[in-house]
């Protein structure tokens, strides 16, 4: 396993409580120097970290790739990847927020399936549970059957297509790129930190106006940490901006800038159902 930062590097504190649980699940984990350093401003940083990116995912040793962190940085590599290059050699990328960035573009341009779970920084905060699902999706030999039951329905219906999407803030910054998300067809899960009500609402009326989410089949809500103390007001602003879309709207997904932060395949089949509130991963 190879660990890469295209966003914020790590602490060496950070770094060592997360590669101790890699290490104590048999995982051999390398990495470059760019992982601890400050990212310095301009492209020839951008050129770099996007080549760096390459050089890792072209190790034949190299199965998987797991983000050193979030934070910022990655939408300013996306032009410099060379994704024919990227094509010849298929891994298993891991990571969220900031690197929502990443997982969208592979999937989009090479039709990745891309893991949206924890990195290297977060994995030492994880539930239990949200542990499980990280090991469990890196060493799967193929697509699985997953189901998050006792979701809570916020607009009825059901919906089938496939699942895609990952950090709110994130996914609007791509619109009006060559990178800019459209989600017809798609299962949408969406989750965010420590953003006002007032900006979850306009950013998704910018998803909205901007055409990202026509023929969505389904919305599912993660963590929104730090967004509100009132789980009631923030369901009914994200769920009163989402209402036009006449599809099913769930929340309480187990994703997020949270200890309970379970790893979802982004590019599976997935079906939403409002009735039994549930949300189903199948190959």
């Amino acid at each position: 396993m190879a660990v890469a930062a295209p966003a914020s590097p790590v602490s060496r504190e950070d770094w060592d409580a997360g590669v101790a649980i890699l290490k104590e699940w048999g995982f051999k984990v390398v990495c470059g120097p760019e992982v601890f350093e400050t990212r310095a401003w301009g492209r020839e940083t951008d050129r770099r970290l996007a080549g760096r990116f390459l050089e890792i995912w072209q190790e034949p040793e190299v199965k998987a790739i797991i983000g050193a962190r979030g934070g910022y940085g990655s939408l300013k590599v996306l032009p410099h990847l060379d994704l024919k290059a990227l094509e010849s050699q298929p891994k298993r990328l891991v990571g969220f927020s900031d690197l929502t960035n990443l997982l969208w573009h592979l999937h989009r341009g090479l039709g990745l399936v891309t893991f949206h779970g924890p990195t290297v920084s977060h994995l030492p905060v994880l539930t239990p549970e949200a542990r499980e699902s990280f090991f469990y999706w890196l060493t799967a030999p193929g697509p699985q059957t997953v189901t998050f039951p006792n979701l809570i329905p916020l607009l009825p219906g059901t919906g089938e297509g496939v699942l895609a999407g990952g950090n709110l803030t994130t996914l609007c910054h791509l619109l009006g790129t060559p990178f800019a998300p459209r989600f017809r067809d798609y299962i949408l899960f969406l989750e965010d930190h420590n953003e006002a009500l007032y900006r979850l609402d306009r950013l998704l009326h910018h998803l909205l106006l901007a055409g990202a989410l026509e023929g969505v089949k389904g919305v599912v809500l993660g963590a929104f940490t730090g967004c509100d103390n009132s789980p009631e007001n923030l369901r009914e602003v994200l769920a009163t901006a989402l209402r036009p879309l006449k599809v099913p709207v769930l929340a309480g997904l187990p994703v997020g800038h949270q200890p309970d932060n379970h790893t979802l395949p982004l590019g599976v089949w997935a079906r939403v159902d409002g009735q039994a509130g549930s949300l189903t991963l199948a190959p």
